[in-house]
């Protein structure tokens, strides 16, 4: 990884008031939520719109802006180009993580409430986890798409999966009708709807049910391993852009 690709892209977030005001936005909430000894991992809840809007921009939207082309007249290997930033954007997100569970710890301590430790903890780590996979899928879909178009991907996907696995279960239960041999179909193949329930688990994981599950977190690792690994194989093949679109 570059250090300096790093550096500058926890730079770009520091200095950038959207980053800004959202940090001290959750940081708010967490400590009113503390205040009123709501649950510790509550407050982590309102990070879903956060990662997304920080992680759509790890590389995509370099395409239409035709910057890439001014990077890369520097010497730095592309894959090591992409790691770096999905890597700062993380950094950039766990720091707002942190601050947010020392408010909530603070605020906790200060209005004599108890600190749950490690249910707190536990869902910061989850977060954080989810943090590193939902930024190397945002870095995947933006290696072969431009502007913004990682997060329709990402939204649509999940939109897509969800409908697709409760339209399947519906059908399953059909006995009478058209649709009765396709129903007859996945009741004898519980294989259909087990794959379509993995694939939404493993991209679209909800949160552990065990504190600190390990098997989840190797899992969210192992996920992310894999789409950064496809994603440095799709941007070190693809063709940049002189300019802006």
């Amino acid at each position: 990884m570059s250090a300096t690709v790093i550096l500058e892209t926890l730079r770009r977030h520091f200095a950038h008031i959207a980053y800004i005001g959202a940090v001290l936005l959750v940081v708010v909430i967490a400590a009113a939520m503390a205040a009123m000894d709501a649950p510790s991992a509550s407050v982590f809840g309102v990070f879903t719109l956060f990662v997304l809007l920080a992680g759509c921009q790890i590389i995509g939207p370099e395409f239409s802006k035709g910057t890439l082309q001014l990077i890369f007249s520097k010497p730095i290997h592309r894959s090591r180009y992409l790691l770096s930033r999905v890597a700062g954007v993380a950094l950039a997100l766990w720091i707002a993580i942190a601050l947010t569970w020392l408010t909530d710890v603070i605020a906790r301590l200060l209005g004599h409430h108890n600190v749950s430790w490690l249910p707190g903890g536990g869902a910061a780590a989850a977060v954080a986890s989810q943090v590193v996979l939902v930024c190397s899928l945002m870095a995947f879909f933006g290696s072969f798409t431009r502007s913004y178009l990682n997060v329709a991907l990402y939204l649509g996907g999940q939109i897509v999966l969800s409908l697709l696995a409760g339209v399947l279960e519906f059908i399953q239960r059909v006995e009478h009708g058209i649709w009765a041999a396709v129903g007859a179909f996945l009741r004898t193949h519980p294989s259909v709807t087990g794959t379509l329930h993995t694939i939404q688990d493993n991209i679209y994981p909800d949160p552990p049910l065990v504190t600190f599950d390990r098997n989840w977190l190797l899992k969210v690792f192992g996920n992310a391993a894999a789409a950064l690994l496809l994603a440095c194989l799709i941007f070190r093949r693809r063709e940049v852009p002189y300019g802006a679109d």
